[in-house]
């Protein structure tokens, strides 16, 4: 029985990769569909925003694959860095391939002798007369936080070295023995870059969503374990404000089995929403920052499309899903949006509460092209509408000197005071009685 956060914490995991065996862990239909193409030799891709689940789906599937006769390695870009050439990247990353695979070869020195040929070319040999030449059976390589290598100068080519590696399949069977399975904070279109290049046309998408309420009953379980007979209505309005997202669900379940209330009601479970991601204190709330710094890394103008695109959603207009959309893709990366039925809407109540339309206009960069073409206009309505009216005063006036002298002496005063008015039609000057 759950009665201590020792029991808690080790049921419930908020952040961070769950062990494949970790009891709260959550089966999803990307489970099964990442296991069986990885198995059949097919190359995919899990690119999805941050906190949904994609390391511990890697790693789960990683052992299933063990389990199977397969061989894995699993590459976290993010050890070998991005302060580091070309050379010292690739050479980071088959001495990864070398712990992982427990494979025979020095790396380094593999590597310095061949130092006549390009890092790609070293790379790919190292792939087919190392790792495929020492291992007879199926080799199955995840390179986590792709997104890492976005900033490299180089990140184009290692893309299209995985790309090269599926193609010679055609021409070296040799190669139906190694898959990839690539894992990220990005789109397709954003791992080759260059416009003049074949894009990264390969592979299988697997879609990593949300946990379904059916999905989902292991963490309903875990709270009934922590509050008999309360399990379900607790779960029901956790569900009904993260819609499934696996880390705010996790967090949320956690944050309640800490708290020991006798009766659960949803006026409750709604005020650790509000203390865990909707209060002033949880603005630095790790998921809901890393929201905040992915919008925040745009251009102004990448920004300002962003946030009108979110705004047009949030406002409840139907918004159909392109692929093909830069502010749709970065949006959806962001993990403000979801995809249903081929359309955007807002992920879940949380983020519905946590960035409203307050939100939007505080992160709005100013169209500062906008308010220069608007004050130009205006000047130039304004250089026209005087020169209009200087026309027209002109005539005004000779009309004045026309009829000055047709009139009696003891009117010519009030046609003076009229020509001086039109010389000063906001009555700044007291003509009346300069004329007098």
């Amino acid at each position: 029985m759950m009665n201590g956060h020792k029991d808690a914490s080790e049921f419930f995991v908020a952040g961070g990769t769950l062990r494949p065996d970790a009891p709260s862990y959550v089966k999803r239909p990307a489970d099964d569909e990442l296991f069986q193409l990885a198995s059949a030799g097919e190359f995919c891709y899990v690119l999805t925003p941050r906190q949904m689940g994609k390391s511990s789906l890697m790693v789960r599937t990683a052992r299933r694959l063990e389990e199977q006769g397969a061989r894995t390695a699993i590459i976290d870009l993010t050890g070998i860095g991005t302060d580091v050439s070309a050379e010292q990247w690739y050479l980071g990353l088959t001495t990864r391939l070398k712990s992982q695979l427990k494979l025979s070869v020095d790396p380094e020195a593999w590597w310095e002798e061949r130092a006549s040929l390009g890092v790609v070319q070293r790379f790919t040999d190292f792939l087919h007369d190392v790792v495929l030449a020492e291992i007879e059976g199926p080799v199955v390589i995840f390179v986590d936080e792709i997104d890492t290598t976005l900033r490299l100068g180089f990140s184009d080519d290692f893309f299209a070295a995985i790309r090269s590696v599926y193609n010679a399949r055609a021409s070296d069977p040799v190669y139906d023995r190694l898959t990839f399975v690539l894992l990220g904070v990005a789109a397709p279109a954003d791992l080759i870059k260059d416009p003049s290049r074949t894009p990264f046309n390969i592979g299988h998408r697997i879609d990593l969503c949300e946990f379904s309420r059916e999905d989902a009953q292991v963490l309903q379980q875990g709270l009934e374990i922590a509050h008999p007979a309360q399990g379900k209505a607790i779960f029901d309005r956790i569900f009904h404000w993260t819609s499934g997202h696996p880390y705010l669900t996790q967090k949320l379940c956690l944050a309640a089995t800490e708290v020991g209330y006798r009766h659960w009601t949803a006026e409750r479970i709604d005020k650790l929403v509000e203390r865990w991601f909707l209060s002033e204190g949880a603005r630095k709330e790790i998921n809901l920052q890393f929201v905040r710094d992915r919008v925040r890394i745009l251009t102004p103008p990448q920004r300002r499309q962003l946030l009108a695109l979110y705004r047009k959603v949030y406002t409840g207009r139907r918004i159909g899903d392109d692929e093909r959309s830069f502010p749709q893709n970065q949006l959806k990366l962001s993990g403000l949006v979801k995809t249903e039925d081929g359309y955007l809407y807002i992920r879940n109540e949380i983020y519905r509460r946590a960035f409203d339309l307050a939100w939007v206009r505080e992160n709005m960069p100013t169209n500062w092209a906008s308010v220069v073409t608007g004050i130009a206009v205006f000047v130039a309505l304004l250089a026209v509408g005087s020169m209009l009216y200087s026309f027209w005063v002109g005539i005004q006036f000779q009309d004045c000197e026309n009829d000055f002298l047709k009139v009696s002496p003891s009117d010519r005063l009030t046609y003076l005071a009229r020509a001086f008015k039109l010389r000063d039609p906001f009555g700044l000057t007291d003509y009346n009685y300069r004329a007098t």
